[in-house]
């Protein structure tokens, strides 16, 4: 291995990118390959993947520490060496920040009318001054004031943490089942600016993201309502300057004892505090009246702040009772129980009955609805469908009911109760006489609103569309309804799974098989599959064979974007069997187009081009042309792959056709590619150029940016061989750098392929050479055997053209071994230049 780190000073690079192009060239001049880098790094007992490593060393932004440390490592660097750069990466992540980088801003408002509490407020600074571990749990019982207590202190301390504050309920105590650790850190690491497709799957992954990210930053992690260590093990910070204020209503030693946080365990309040919060919420010239009384509600409501706090909005309703008759109330009521251990629930429901009793009936008929909803924050309209009332009526509800602090509003329209409080109100509504059918009003709304957003983002027709009884939003373009998803995704999860436990089968089959598509798209695979399984469920207990089936096409769909081929296979085989028993011809087809596609993922090319024959033979009994043609168009493509060029030739014109009539910009862009591509393998340039034209105006129709730097890459090569160095380059280097980001790496890997061809034409084969060593790396990690036999083919051309004849034989010889293992087109081209070439060159 040759000396990498000999002439590389990290401290050069100033940015992100330049960090990634000097770990490049740490890389290349290590003389490893990525998997040899890979091996190293094992054996110096770090973890690093051929994918990972290829992956950020093709992109600008800052990897993460352990990547870089395991690089360093295995590039020949000891721990000095490791220390330095990562010591650089910190700067430039700390610099990136301060420049403007996502900075999140969760914590909810500050507590209204908050008093008292100073002891405990110093102590919370104290333990978050402290090197380690910068975090700290306040316990006590509910209604104590835990969460007013740390939201006060975290905004007085906003100056403190610059870089942010992130903040989530995680329902320790509440109907709903708390919150893991997974989906959490993938809240987290959204807000902290990592896009979706970057989130690991598996929980120990984000967590260790989620660490490095924090590493460098100042952020206040507020974890709110936890119920166990092990619910928060993976969600404190670690080393940096980032703290973390933990409430729960138990002690949880576990975290002590693991990670060395301090208890900070809350009593009631002094009773002076008591008054200072009564005086505060009903004015202290009332409390002035009758100081004497005011302290005996105070301790009727024992010191409580939440119960103290519900006393003061009956006073603020009913300013003509005198604040002795309120005592003596709440004295005779269930709210002298507050403050017995054990028993925090029942005391409080007391004090939530007295509440509930001075409610309107729509309030009152809100907060059963707040019972019967599944998610923590809910739209206006479910509660509205729910109770069976307009949206305009069930908003003036939660407004009512939010003056006497049973509901607070969001920023972003939707509403939210305590744990507290909707634990209550399951309670209501356990006993509604009409609860079935409110939750199926539930239900519908929430299916009839994804469903309307399938043929705005995806021009299809949904399945099904109930009947909802209270109108379901409009949005005005597919960003509305995108953002309007991604912002619901926990909370359309959670109805999927109550509606299935609610006995609601058929809802929560067609509500996660409706999401799908959505979820799919935005890299939301493994909480697709989370879904969908409850759905198959579902459709088994229905004995809905022709839904089993379609729910397992999209299993299996999901699973072989996610990779996992086998799995796929076997999902799309059975869902097939369903369709076929159910008689759903479209179905089978379906299913057998994806199998298909698991055939060429396995470079299976003949029984992947027999799956679409198949495919669009089916199509074309049903009288579906539009199914038929895309069908028809996999075969050509197929067709092309493999060289026959004959039957290619007659389906892409076919598929132009037909694709231009139909509008269907994208798919009228590739046949066009596909032909040009054909057109220029017979010496036919000029052809060629005019279909890469087409196609680059056709993507240009779509908005596709990354189509249009494939087509960019290809128009490139034949712009190359008919003499136009100019634009042959600027369109190159138009390609590589619209896809530096893109996260398809089948994308990344062709044009980088395609432009390296293209720079070895022009007599660049210096550039050439980089090109398809990045190429190689990334379809090695992939694997791709295809990308990587153009890649070696390239690799040969370009070292022949540096007149290093025997490292291009052996590049043209690993080339002409993949495409003969895999069928492809290419092996008679790689043949003749291993031909023309001597063995001893």
């Amino acid at each position: 291995m040759r000396h990498s780190l000999d002439g590389l000073d990290p401290s050069t690079a100033g940015s992100a990118p330049q960090m990634v192009a000097l770990l490049r060239e740490l890389r290349a001049g290590s003389g490893l390959s990525i998997r040899e880098v890979s091996r190293r790094a094992r054996d110096h007992g770090d973890w690093l993947p051929t994918s990972t490593l290829a992956a950020v060393l093709n992109r600008d932004s800052l990897p993460r520490s352990e990547v870089v440390a395991a690089l360093v490592r295995a590039c020949g660097g000891d721990e000095a060496a490791v220390d330095t750069w990562l010591a650089q990466c910190s700067r430039i992540a700390a610099a990136d920040v301060s420049d403007g980088g996502q900075v999140p801003r969760q914590l909810p408002p500050a507590p209204h009318a908050f008093t008292g509490r100073e002891r405990e407020l110093r102590l919370i600074g104290e333990h978050t001054r402290e090197a380690s571990p910068r975090a700290v749990v306040v316990a006590g019982s509910a209604g104590i004031g835990k969460t007013a207590l740390v939201l006060h202190w975290a905004h007085r301390a906003l100056d403190d943490y610059p870089d942010g504050q992130l903040y989530v309920d995680l329902r320790g105590f509440s109907g709903a089942d708390p919150l893991a650790p997974s989906p959490v850190l993938q809240r987290f690491l959204t807000a902290l600016g990592t896009d979706a497709d970057e989130i690991p799957p598996e929980a120990d992954e984000r967590a260790a993201m989620y660490r490095s990210l924090l590493s460098h930053r100042r952020v206040l992690v507020v974890l709110d309502n936890a119920r166990s260590p092990e619910q928060l093990r993976d969600l404190l910070p670690g080393t940096g300057g980032s703290a973390a204020l933990i409430t729960a209503r138990t002690v949880l030693f576990g975290l002590t004892a693991t990670h060395g946080v301090p208890h900070l365990r809350l009593a009631p309040l002094a009773r002076d505090e008591s008054m200072d919060l009564l005086g505060a919420m009903v004015g202290r010239g009332r409390i002035a009246t009758d100081p004497v009384a005011a302290r005996g509600l105070a301790a009727a409501c024992g010191d409580l702040p939440l119960a103290l706090r519900l006393a003061a909005c009956q006073s603020l309703a009913h300013p003509e009772q005198a604040l002795d008759e309120l005592r003596d109330r709440i004295a005779s009521a269930p709210l002298a129980n507050l403050d017995l251990p054990g028993d925090e629930a029942a005391g409080l429901r007391s004090c939530l009955d007295l509440t509930r009793d001075r409610l309107e009936p729509a309030e009152r008929k809100a907060l059963d609805a707040i019972g019967l909803h599944p998610a923590t924050e809910f739209e206006p309209a479910g509660i509205a469908a729910i109770a069976g009332t307009t949206i305009a009526e069930a908003t003036a509800a939660l407004h009512r009911l939010a003056e006497v602090h049973l509901a607070a509003p969001g920023d972003d329209g939707r509403w939210s109760v305590h744990d507290l409080v909707r634990a209550y109100a399951r309670e209501l509504a356990q006993d509604l006489p009409d609860r079935d059918s409110a939750l199926g009003r539930l239900y519908d709304w929430h299916l009839a609103t994804v469903a309307g957003t399938l043929d705005l983002l995806f021009g299809l027709e949904p399945e099904v569309v109930p009947e909802s009884t209270v109108p379901v939003p409009s949005f005005a373009a597919p960003d509305d309804a995108i953002a309007w998803l991604d912002a619901r995704q926990g909370a359309l999860s959670e109805m999927i799974r109550h509606a299935a436990s609610e006995g609601h089968p058929w809802h929560a089959s067609r509500l996660a098989s409706t999401l799908w598509r959505h979820q799919y798209t935005r890299g939301q695979r493994t909480e697709t599959i989370d879904n969908l399984r409850v759905a198959l469920d579902a459709d088994r207990a229905l004995g809905d064979l022709r839904h089993q089936g379609t729910v397992l096409y999209q299993i299996g769909s999901t699973q072989r974007a996610l990779g996992a081929i086998d799995e796929a296979y076997a999902s799309l085989t059975e869902a097939r069997a369903l369709a076929i028993g159910a008689e759903d011809r479209r179905g089978e087809l379906r299913a057998l187009g994806s199998i298909g596609w698991c055939h060429l993922e396995r470079w299976k090319l003949g029984e992947a081009r027999e799956c679409a024959i198949e495919v669009a033979r089916g199509f074309r009994e049903l009288g579906d042309a539009d199914q038929e043609m895309n069908a028809l168009d996999d075969i050509a493509h197929l067709d092309l792959l493999t060289g026959d060029h004959e039957s290619a030739a007659a389906g892409f014109e076919r598929s132009i056709k037909i694709f231009a009539e139909r509008g269907w910009g994208q798919s009228h862009g590739a046949a066009l590619a596909g032909l040009a591509l054909l057109r220029l393998r017979q010496e036919e340039p000029e052809t060629a150029a005019e279909l890469l034209d087409r196609a680059l105006e056709a993507y240009r129709g779509t908005g596709d940016g990354f189509g249009q730097a494939f087509i960019r890459s290809r128009l490139a090569n034949v712009r190359a061989r008919m003499g136009d160095r100019t634009e042959a380059v600027a369109l190159a280097e138009h390609a590589l750098d619209a896809t530096a980001s893109a996260t398809s790496v089948e994308l990344r890997m062709e044009v980088l392929n395609n432009t390296g061809f293209t720079y070895c034409v022009v007599g660049d084969p210096v550039t050439a050479e980089r090109l398809h060593r990045e190429a190689l790396d990334l379809a090695e990690a992939a694997p791709d055997p295809y990308e990587e036999a153009r890649a070696n083919q390239g690799l040969g051309n370009s070292l022949a053209a540096q007149d290093d004849q025997r490292g291009a034989r052996k590049h043209w010889e690993r080339a002409l071994r993949l495409h003969e293992s895999i069928g492809t087109y290419g092996k008679d081209e790689v043949a003749e230049l291993l031909a023309q070439t001597p063995p001893h060159g």
